[in-house]
């Protein structure tokens, strides 16, 4: 499947980002992920959930049904399903069929994500999710602030290949918080190793774009540099470095760094999940500036540039009949590597799986 190979869709053996921790509820919430319906919510202990989200008696959404103690209820024959998947009462008869259950996914809260574990639940170690102090999520010199949600219009190889290519910002986000009048950013700088993505870009000097200047309280010329890390199959932490610029002696002082941290999810096809929020390291004293800039409208104006973007790259995907011809760029290097890494992951199932089946 575009960009990768064909047949190609996602890893599955791998720890994704089912849904914001405050999103999940006594209220049933239903993802699409990795082309499965999965059910959320929190027993009366407040712990979470994660099961099917189809009855297995007619394919009901049980998203629609509602809790009765810890089990869900299926509003259409009354079916009812404990929080391990088993059935545990059909009001027509007494006896249960053993077939009659739902899968449950592996779950783990970690910051204030919800990472859930599509594939093989005897594989799902928590330890392979990406490390959040090392992905500075945790690091107490920064606050973080989450929440933002979107369903992507596209598939979710695009919102990788957006955020690993930021040469985007000054022109898709022209209007937002891309207008600094610096034009294209610096070809960048890109390592890989494992199943990380490091890639850094720079802007060497541009005047201090307006969002910021409301942030750190400054306005004049500043260097600024992003450190990229990709954590695949789903992760994204980007560190924006802002610091102010001598134009004359070319010397440079911080003025302090954002966190953009992103994870997008498989859904369908061509759909996809994508959680957004922010971090910073300075202004310690007053209310969480992360948190304003997340809700600002320009933010949402921006994001809303992403999810246009990827819609419409998504149209010409199909008006080629699912293969979209490119000419590669030097600053796509970090996309590339990502696609390369995404379907190596890819490819490792499939050989694990094909030798399982010659065992």
């Amino acid at each position: 499947m575009y960009p990768l190979e064909e047949g190609s869709f996602a890893p599955r053996n791998h720890w994704y980002v089912a849904a914001w921790s405050s999103e999940v509820t006594r209220k049933p919430l239903e993802r699409i992920i990795l082309d499965s319906v999965v059910i959320l919510y929190r027993t009366g202990e407040g712990g979470v959930t994660a099961l099917a989200g189809l009855c297995p008696h007619r394919g009901f959404p049980l998203a629609k049904g509602e809790l009765v103690g810890d089990d869900i209820e299926c509003p259409y024959h009354g079916l009812r399903f404990g929080p391990e998947g088993a059935c545990t009462h059909i009001p027509s008869q007494d006896t249960i069929p053993a077939a009659c259950r739902l899968r449950s996914y592996p779950i783990a809260e970690r910051w204030q994500w919800l990472w859930i574990w599509m594939g093989d639940p005897a594989l799902a170690d928590e330890a392979l999710i990406p490390d959040h102090r090392e992905a500075l999520l945790t690091d107490p010199h920064f606050r973080c602030a989450g929440g933002n949600y979107y369903a992507v219009p596209g598939r979710y190889v695009l919102m990788h290949d957006n955020l690993l290519d930021l040469n985007h910002v000054p022109f898709l986000h022209r209007n937002t918080f891309g207008g600094d009048g610096g034009g294209a950013i610096q070809v960048p700088e890109v390592s890989s190793e494992g199943n990380r993505v490091t890639c850094t870009f720079t802007q060497p000097a541009i005047d201090c774009p307006p969002f910021l200047s409301d942030l750190l309280g400054y306005q004049g010329p500043v260097s600024r540099r992003y450190v990229s890390q990709f954590f695949a199959p789903c992760l994204h932490v980007i560190v924006d470095i802002i610091e102010k610029l001598d134009p004359v002696t070319g010397q440079t002082e911080p003025l302090g760094s954002l966190l953009h941290i992103h994870a997008v999810t498989p859904a369908t096809a061509d759909s996809a999940h994508y959680f957004q929020g922010e971090g910073q390291n300075f202004s310690k004293t007053e209310p969480c500036l992360s948190e304003a800039f997340r809700s600002s409208q320009m933010v949402t104006d921006a994001l809303d540039e992403d999810m246009s973007a990827t819609r419409l790259i998504e149209r010409s995907i199909r008006l080629q009949r699912g293969r979209l011809p490119e000419v590669l760029l030097k600053a796509d290097k970090a996309a590339v590597l990502g696609r390369r890494m995404i379907q190596a992951l890819i490819d490792a199932e499939a050989s694990m799986q094909a030798a399982a089946r010659d065992e």
